[in-house]
């Protein structure tokens, strides 16, 4: 199975609270570069997981509509900044075992590459706006997936 993990695209600072900040003019334009001219090949992939943040939201509407997809979408609040590695984990292992993507914030995003890749949330590799990682194993659990790309955006 292959899980693609991908950080929100940049965000403004222009928001009453953390989870309604939007994605600025940039972020817009970094997401539509991962879904046209990423190296990640996106086809095969069956459901999308995302942060209820309005910009990881956003992430996702543009990235499927870019991609062309209309990926069921589930919104979990276990996808949030400092959400645990172990309940993102739980939350996969209830949903169809498929080819996912993760649309989510740092610095959960590098704790679960580690979680899932090494085994240790600390050992994951560092995610800017709208980088995408993609990782593949025989299950979502810790220490069972391997990175296979790793792609950031300007």
């Amino acid at each position: 199975m292959r899980l693609i993990l991908m950080r929100h695209g940049e965000a403004s600072w222009q928001a009453p609270v953390d989870s309604d900040r939007p994605l600025s003019k940039h972020g817009v334009q970094q997401v539509q570069q991962q879904a046209i001219g990423s190296v990640i090949d996106w086809q095969g992939f069956a459901q999308l997981l995302a942060s209820p943040y309005l910009r990881t939201q956003q992430t996702s509407q543009l990235l499927q509509q870019y991609l062309g997809t209309n990926w069921p979408q589930t919104n979990s609040s276990l996808l949030t900044p400092d959400s645990h590695c172990d309940a993102v984990q739980e939350l996969l292992l209830t949903q169809p075992q498929v080819d996912t993507v993760i649309v989510t914030h740092q610095p959960l995003i590098s704790c679960l590459i580690g979680h899932f890749c090494h085994g240790d949330i600390m050992a994951g590799e560092p995610m800017m706006p709208a980088s995408v990682a993609l990782l593949s194993g025989p299950v979502f659990a810790r220490q069972c997936m391997q990175l296979e790309n790793l792609v950031h955006v300007n």
